[in-house]
């Protein structure tokens, strides 16, 4: 006898069996398509399993794993080169050396001007201008008679003041005590030796009854331009040699020049020390010493 299934629960299990195969077969056909365009889109998390499946198998391929190194490697040596090649930048633009050089010379002053004052009191003021021109004569006379041209003397304008007399309690009053009238009388001269001579000896003109004042001559360098560009040059020499040194010993070579600059130029008093650096400018001795300092700046290769 033959036996035939139930069209139940194993009929039902079955076609269920039967239904499933179909509907997974429809749904890779639904997927299928969707790749080809022709159905919906595709799921990303369907389209993502796909990849890392192709992925798997070609990583599985033989020499897969060494191309991956090689990319590995050249990707870092890529980047290495770029590190070493900004070091090397970064190297060359801080291989400079910067040095001072010095210039210095002894100078004489070649001009000198000198002021003297001549002062006159009186209780009147007709008086004490008689007495103020009388001592300007005197002063006068006595340049002229140290060599000095007239053209090389200027007599100033009078300068006048009042003291007022005191009463017995010590108070000011409006009364006129003395009048006091001064006078300056200036020169100029090449000759720097007999400025300091009248200079010295226009006191002597006291003893004649002339009140008179002697100012500290001024000594003067008239050719401070030329003597700076001299100075320069032996400054910049001075700073090349300096670098040259530094670079020889150091086992470099002295490369192009970069940049260049002056410092101050100082002119002070013969052995002084007193380089302030901010272009001193000492006009009360005749020896003086002159200095400039220059900055240069060499690429070291």
């Amino acid at each position: 006898m033959d036996h035939h299934p139930h069209s139940g629960s194993d009929g039902g299990s079955d076609g269920s069996s039967e239904g499933g195969a179909q509907d997974a077969h429809r749904s890779d056909e639904a997927w299928s398509s969707s790749r080809d365009g022709r159905i919906g889109s595709p799921r990303p998390h369907s389209a993502w399993s796909a990849r890392w499946a192709s992925w798997s198998r070609w990583s599985r391929t033989p020499g897969a794993g060494m191309f991956l190194l090689g990319a590995a490697l050249a990707f870092g040596v890529i980047a290495a080169s770029g590190e070493v090649s900004g070091a090397v930048r970064s190297m060359r633009q801080a291989n400079v050396i910067r040095v001072k050089g010095v210039g210095m010379a002894p100078v004489t002053a070649d001009q000198a001007w000198w002021t003297g004052t001549v002062t006159a009191r009186a209780g009147s003021l007709p008086e004490a201008f008689q007495k103020l021109d009388a001592s300007t004569l005197a002063l006068r006379g006595f340049v002229l008679g140290e060599g000095i041209t007239s053209s090389d003397i200027e007599v100033d304008s009078v300068r006048t003041s009042i003291e007022n007399r005191r009463d017995a309690e010590g108070n000011l009053t409006n009364e006129i005590e003395v009048y006091t009238l001064r006078r300056s009388v200036t020169i100029w001269s090449k000759d720097v030796r007999r400025v300091e001579r009248i200079a010295m000896r226009s006191t002597d003109l006291i003893r004649e009854g002339h009140e008179v004042g002697s100012a500290l001559p001024r000594y003067l360098v008239s050719t401070i331009e030329s003597l700076k560009l001299q100075l320069i040059e032996q400054g910049t020499a001075n700073a090349r040699e300096r670098a040259q040194l530094l670079v020889d010993g150091s086992g470099g070579r002295l490369g192009r020049l970069i940049s260049a600059s002056q410092g101050a130029f100082d002119i002070v008093c013969a052995g002084s020390a007193e380089y302030d650096g901010m272009g001193s400018y000492d006009t009360s001795c005749i020896n003086k010493e002159a200095r400039v300092v220059v900055t240069l700046e060499y690429a070291v290769e």
